[in-house]
């Protein structure tokens, strides 16, 4: 029976402004018990995920090894889907987290930012393999029938992304910028998806593939070198 703990699990779902914009109103505020019998759910889920392709997992086996009550887990989630939705989520919380700590300045060129940024994702997801796996190994249904998940999570990285670079250097005044930084997003997370299907991990090769393919598609659009705003 899962011991492990998570505090933050316990509020981000509920909490989290980002929470509010990307899932409404899907998991409302509970008890402090139900909390707690909530974040064990999450974390069963995580650990039978280490080791059991995340299709294969039902509800059943997430209740017996977070040792809660099949009755009381609709209370939380009213089904697996959602439970690896919340999962996702809050996967999503710690990646966009993890990438606003990169900052544009510690890099004369926009080249090294987005090869840094590269580099930040494949750590996060050597450091938690679930990530990756429920990201890149799996077609997790969405919470009922929400197709927009993973479309607000990629909006989130380019606004981030476009704000860091907007920050530091002149931008070109493309109307479509942000539809280009699109572009290079799902570049890399296309090669990423081939590395993990065909080797269970985001390799080095594919990490380097990553990077050489989304700065020469962006090199279509912006100079070598973006002139720096001026402090």
């Amino acid at each position: 029976m899962i011991e492990q703990k998570d505090d933050k699990i316990e509020d981000v779902l509920v909490d989290s402004e980002l929470a509010k914009k990307l899932v409404p109103n899907k998991f409302k505020f509970t008890s402090q018990q139900g909390r707690a019998r909530r974040q064990k759910l999450l974390m069963g889920a995580k650990k039978l995920s280490e080791t059991t392709p995340i299709n294969d997992i039902t509800l059943a086996a997430v209740c017996e090894e977070a040792g809660i009550p099949r009755a009381s887990a609709y209370h939380f989630f009213p089904n697996i889907e959602a439970i690896f939705l919340a999962l996702r989520f809050l996967n999503a919380i710690d990646i966009l987290e993890v990438l606003a700590t990169v900052e544009t300045v510690d890099y004369d060129r926009w080249q090294g930012y987005l090869t840094a940024l590269i580099e930040r994702c494949v750590k996060i997801f050597h450091e938690d393999e679930t990530k990756a796996k429920l990201i890149y190994d799996t077609n997790t249904p969405d919470f009922e029938g929400d197709n927009s998940f993973g479309e607000d999570m990629d909006n989130q990285v380019i606004e981030l992304v476009y704000k860091r670079l907007s920050e530091r250097y002149e931008m070109p005044d493309f109307e479509n910028i942000k539809e280009i930084l699109l572009v290079t997003y799902s570049i890399i997370n296309s090669i990423f998806t081939l590395s993990y299907r065909m080797h269970a991990s985001i390799t080095e090769h594919y990490v380097q593939e990553a990077s050489t393919a989304s700065i020469a598609y962006l090199r279509c659009y912006l100079p070598e070198k973006l002139p720096r705003k001026s402090r």
